[in-house]
């Protein structure tokens, strides 16, 4: 058996039949393709709750290696995000195994920004597309250009365009059945020397930042204040998705709670509800159940208080779920992916 402990940050004692850590592409093609399933492919472990011992083949992306190129501005190369006021732009070439954080603190000090916003979020670059992470109005999507991948179903080698990776909220198309034997071997990033804070959030709105690293020390210090770190306290990050809920369905909680309800306009003219309120309205911040709970200052988080069995998480989002669904009728879906047995698990499956 394959110890996992190590390789989820709820640090739940869970194991798979078999594991490999992948240090490099030619560790993939050495590999029997196609590879019998189960099998899945994991990088930090930051986003991922194992209900139980997994029977099958775990990967671990431990693939390095951070490759930068200038870029001659032209029309072909307009950043992706639209920050149209750089004056210098760079192909960022990373592997899958690299450490987000890692990255990020590399490259601003090169002088390179646009994911600082993104700091201290666990996990590695491999994993970050196929979440889509996000943090504080930015997403690791909008700074991707492409993926280097390798179908474990044939050996062959692909590349996915930015509009083929599909991006939306905590969404790419690698969420998919079908493209889920996808190893992500290298990040392509399309990044800039212009510094242009992005300050939808906000917590960031009343401030001014003189540079990316007074941006990111901000970032840094809003994750201390609120989140706990999974080096001592397990956890997964934000368990559930923000849900998405229609124009009267705001307008009535806005009535309910004198107007001071956080929500977001979409495009569409729908709405996103920020979780962790919703959570806290139905009286489920700082819960305890067991070896469970939810985080005091985050009730979006739910962590591990010292040997927590699966079930025991499963059983607590289950009741705030439960919770929240009865005070406002809104379902809460979890942003967490789900491991069972024979591999992933949709919410209403377990």
């Amino acid at each position: 058996m394959f110890d996992l402990s190590s390789y989820n940050t709820f640090n739940l004692h869970v194991s798979a039949r078999e594991g490999i850590e992948i240090k490099c592409t030619e560790d993939l093609l050495a590999l029997d393709l196609p590879l019998s399933e189960p099998y899945i492919i994991l990088g930090g472990g930051s986003d991922v709750l194992f209900t139980e011992d997994f029977d099958g083949l775990v990967l671990i992306n431990r693939i390095l290696g951070i490759d930068v190129q200038k870029v001659e501005l032209s029309p072909s190369t307009v950043p992706l995000n639209e920050l149209d006021q750089a004056e210098l732009f760079y192909e960022v070439r990373v592997g899958g195994g690299v450490v987000l954080d890692d990255l990020i603190v590399g490259l601003l000090q090169h002088g390179i920004c646009g994911l600082e916003n993104l700091s201290l979020i666990p996990g590695t670059v491999g994993a970050a597309p196929i979440q889509n992470i996000g943090a504080y109005g930015v997403e690791i999507g909008d700074f991707i250009s492409s993926l280097e991948t390798i179908n474990l179903r044939t050996g062959e080698k692909r590349i996915f365009t930015h509009d083929e990776c599909q991006f939306g909220y905590r969404y790419s198309i690698f969420k998919e059945p079908e493209f889920r034997s996808f190893f992500i071997t290298h990040v392509n990033l399309r990044l800039s020397n212009s510094f242009v804070p992005q300050q939808n959030y906000a917590g960031f709105q009343s401030k001014e930042f003189k540079d990316a690293f007074a941006m990111r020390d901000r970032v840094i210090s809003l994750r201390n204040e609120k989140l706990p770190n999974p080096k001592y306290v397990g956890n997964a990050g934000s368990f559930f998705k923000n849900p998405y809920v229609s124009k009267e369905t705001v307008e009535k909680l806005q009535d309910a709670y004198e107007g001071k309800v956080p929500c977001y306009l979409l495009e569409d003219g729908n709405y996103k509800l920020a979780a962790g309120w919703l959570i806290d309205k139905a009286q489920c911040r700082g819960l305890r159940h067991g070896q469970v709970g939810t985080w005091g200052k985050q009730a979006l988080v739910i962590v591990n208080l010292g040997n927590a069995k699966p079930h025991e998480v499963v059983a607590l989002a289950r009741y705030v779920s439960a919770e929240v669904k009865s005070k406002f009728g809104i379902d809460l879906v979890p942003e967490v992916r789900l491991y069972g047995k024979h591999g992933e698990l949709a919410w209403d499956q377990i």
